[in-house]
């Protein structure tokens, strides 16, 4: 009956087969927020932040950023073999994901902790983390066979092979607590033993049980793919998001023939895909009429770039978000943190840090 339902949804392009993208609206409604914020910092890369009291810490490819609240200084904290995929921060410690080579903890009582990544020693390509308690790291594995770095692929090849994990600080183990994930890219903590798991290939947040590992959807059919979650006031959560959907990557996405084409033959910059950032060269899909009328860029055309950041309530229920529409260049916005009233966000399409004032208090 499976394959027989299937066949008749690819027929009507219906269930799994339509190609319909749910519109921005409601909480989601499209502004220039991101466009009109603060620039605190220019940082080619800018990815995973977390904030201490001692200035904001951020990645920047292979790199480790410290950048002062106020004064504006910069500082190289450390520089690592390769890219640093996550971060977490807690209990005086810095949990460090490195994209193909595990997660290292630096500085704390477990400072120089490693989780190698190979057979049962955790996750090798870490996408995000998050401390459950002062010995226990949270992980989500993007990928057992493309790095965090090849997210873009990930999804092309309609991966399915993401994890989230625990990491057992003192004793050195490491369990799977979930796996055939499409692309796990963010985890939060609720003082229980049910966590957020983002889930961006099927564009949806998991509650997740640590005791029996059970897993159920509590926020699907986004309009973006979800990527962090970070920790925001009154017990909420911040999403942030690679980028918007987009009808014509649906349809290439069951057009397999094509789409194998695509990888095999086509430059990756130049894949009709999601991307951090977008306009950069004409070689690029969609050009012309596609995005502009009267040689003017529309902020509501299609596009393979955007900036979205989402803010929601403690049952993960979207409260407000802040954007940079098709027009804007504040894209790719993968990693936020609070501090204060404050909001930073790392748009790594733009490579620069954000900072929203006034913003991250309840309303």
């Amino acid at each position: 009956m499976t394959m027989i339902r299937r066949f008749i949804d690819r027929r009507l392009g219906r269930a799994e087969a339509a190609i319909t993208v749910p519109i921005l609206d409601g909480p989601l409604m499209p502004n220039t927020a991101l466009d009109e914020a603060v620039r605190f910092a220019e940082i080619t890369d800018a990815d995973n932040l977390v904030a201490t009291d001692k200035g904001l810490i951020c990645s920047s490819g292979a790199e480790i950023r410290r950048l002062d609240w106020h004064e504006g200084g910069e500082t190289v904290l450390l520089d690592l073999p390769a890219t640093v995929s996550a971060m977490a921060w807690g209990k005086g410690m810095l949990a460090i994901g490195v994209d193909g080579q595990g997660v290292v903890i630096h500085g704390g009582q477990h400072d120089g902790k490693r989780f190698d990544g190979t057979a049962s020693a955790g996750p090798k390509h870490p996408t995000s983390l998050a401390f459950l308690d002062g010995e226990t790291l949270l992980v989500t594995e993007g990928s057992e066979e493309n790095m965090a770095t090849h997210w873009r692929r990930d999804l092309m090849e309609k991966g399915s092979s993401g994890s989230l994990w625990r990491l057992d600080l003192v004793s050195g183990k490491a369990t799977r607590i979930l796996s055939g994930l499409g692309w796990a890219s963010g985890v939060a903590t609720t003082g229980s033993q049910r966590i957020w798991v983002t889930e961006s290939w099927r564009h949806r947040i998991l509650s997740v049980d640590l005791e029996t590992g059970h897993s159920a959807p509590v926020l699907e059919h986004l309009p973006a793919y979800p990527a962090r979650i970070a920790p925001a006031v009154n017990a909420g959560y911040w999403l942030s998001f690679y980028s918007v959907r987009n009808q014509l990557v649906e349809f290439i996405l069951r057009e397999d023939a094509y789409r194998r084409r695509m990888l095999a033959e086509v430059p990756e910059a130049y894949w009709m895909a999601p991307s951090l950032s977008s306009g950069v060269s004409f070689r690029e899909p969609m050009q012309g009429s596609q995005l502009k009328q009267m040689g003017v860029m529309k902020p509501y055309a299609a596009t393979r770039s955007y900036g979205l950041v989402v803010q929601c309530d403690p049952q993960m229920r979207p409260i407000r978000s802040f954007h940079s529409r098709a027009d804007g260049s504040a894209h790719g916005c993968v990693s936020v943190c609070e501090r204060g009233d404050a909001l930073y966000v790392a748009s790594r399409g733009a490579g620069r840090i954000l900072r929203l004032d006034d913003v991250a208090r309840e309303e």
